[in-house]
């Protein structure tokens, strides 16, 4: 059995990666399972995996460090249930130090039931233009040093989403991070494109490319108040929509979201959604970089009744990303688009990284 450990910051892509190898595994009779891990509780990312039905458990309410001994027991549990041929665990997006606190105990602890065979890191190849070429961030410097730490400890740095920069400007960006990053394996890539996420499964299924064997030096402090930045909500929105307004209501609701952030700088780590109604259902993600024609994503909606379950992780207080979210809801029912009703409400900033285990 196979287990990839995939990292990386908030937004960067490793969700759709996996969505699409483990279609293309499960096509050549692989069986595949995936465990998914955040901050908080109610996750897009396990719905999006269970719809394309892959096997998914998740590790919630935390990090894999800080949740090792449960990261082990959903391990065990999934391969049980499934005797998965593969299986990738993905971190959340603000975890780093990887390798000493999850890929060392899971190699050296001899109560550890799995091994792992590969350590990818992805970057928004846009997000790492930014930080190699000295441009400002859409984050703070605090928030950015998490940002660093992931590339700094990855095995294989995975420069996701290509296809959002012109074929010379992506070229020039690997080109510079092999210059800077020198002996570390890197790999450019559209996690949208078939062939692309083929070549990055047949490169782990290759062991060609060793797991990192180097700890970070990581400054916890630093860390912890990086992630103490972040604020995390989550939430379910049920609309009750005026007859065919289902669509607008919808629109309504994620512009007045998307529209608030934007006029208080609020940078966003990511933010997902998934919008299900009586015959269908989609998916819809931001990032602070984004910058795209959205409305166009969103199909047409029947019946009446729709439900987005909401993940928010951005740079900013509790309070007034509470706030954002509130006012958009409460503007789709001013407008007589829909009744709305909000529920599984949770919002907080992370604790402080607390890992179980940490192998220098």
């Amino acid at each position: 059995m196979n287990l990839h450990l995939v990292g990386g910051f908030l937004g960067s892509g490793k969700t759709t990666a996996i969505i699409g190898t483990a279609k293309y595994l499960m096509a050549r009779g692989k069986r595949v399972g995936v465990v998914t891990n955040d901050q908080g509780k109610y996750l897009v990312d396990t719905a999006f995996f269970r719809l394309s039905d892959v096997p998914t458990v998740e590790v919630a309410g935390g990090c894999f460090c800080c949740n090792y001994d449960d990261l082990e027991a959903r391990l065990g549990q999934l391969i049980a249930d499934t005797s998965a041929d593969v299986v990738f665990a993905e971190s959340v997006g603000s975890c780093a130090d990887m390798v000493a606190t999850v890929l060392k105990p899971l190699l050296q602890l001899r109560d550890a039931t799995v091994r792992p065979t590969s350590f990818s890191v992805f970057a928004d190849v846009r997000l790492l233009r930014r930080r190699l070429f000295g441009l400002p961030m859409p984050f703070s410097d605090t928030v950015s040093y998490i940002f660093d730490q992931q590339i700094e400890e990855a095995g294989l740095l995975v420069l996701n989403k290509a296809d959002l920069l012109p074929p010379e400007s992506a070229r020039e960006v690997e080109a510079l991070a092999r210059e800077r990053f020198p002996g570390k394996s890197l790999r450019i890539q559209n996690s949208l494109s078939s062939q692309d996420v083929a070549g990055w499964v047949d490169l782990l299924e290759s062991a060609a490319i060793p797991l990192p064997g180097r700890s970070l030096d990581i400054d916890y402090e630093r860390y912890g108040d990086g992630e103490a930045q972040l604020a995390w909500l989550d939430e379910e929105v049920a609309l009750d929509a005026a007859p065919g307004m289902a669509r607008a209501a919808v629109v309504r609701l994620i512009g007045a979201v998307i529209g608030a952030m934007a006029a208080r700088q609020i940078p966003i780590g990511h933010l997902k959604m998934l919008i299900r109604w009586d015959s269908g259902e989609s998916n819809l993600s931001f990032t602070a970089l984004d910058e795209k024609e959205w409305q166009q994503e969103i199909p047409a909606i029947t019946g009446r009744r729709v439900t987005l379950l909401i993940n928010a992780r951005v740079e900013a207080q509790t309070a007034v990303l509470r706030q954002v979210l509130k006012q958009a809801v409460d503007g789709v029912v001013a407008d007589g688009l829909a009744g709305a009703a909000e529920s599984n409400v949770a919002l907080f900033h992370p604790r402080r990284p607390r890992p179980t285990h940490r192998i220098r």
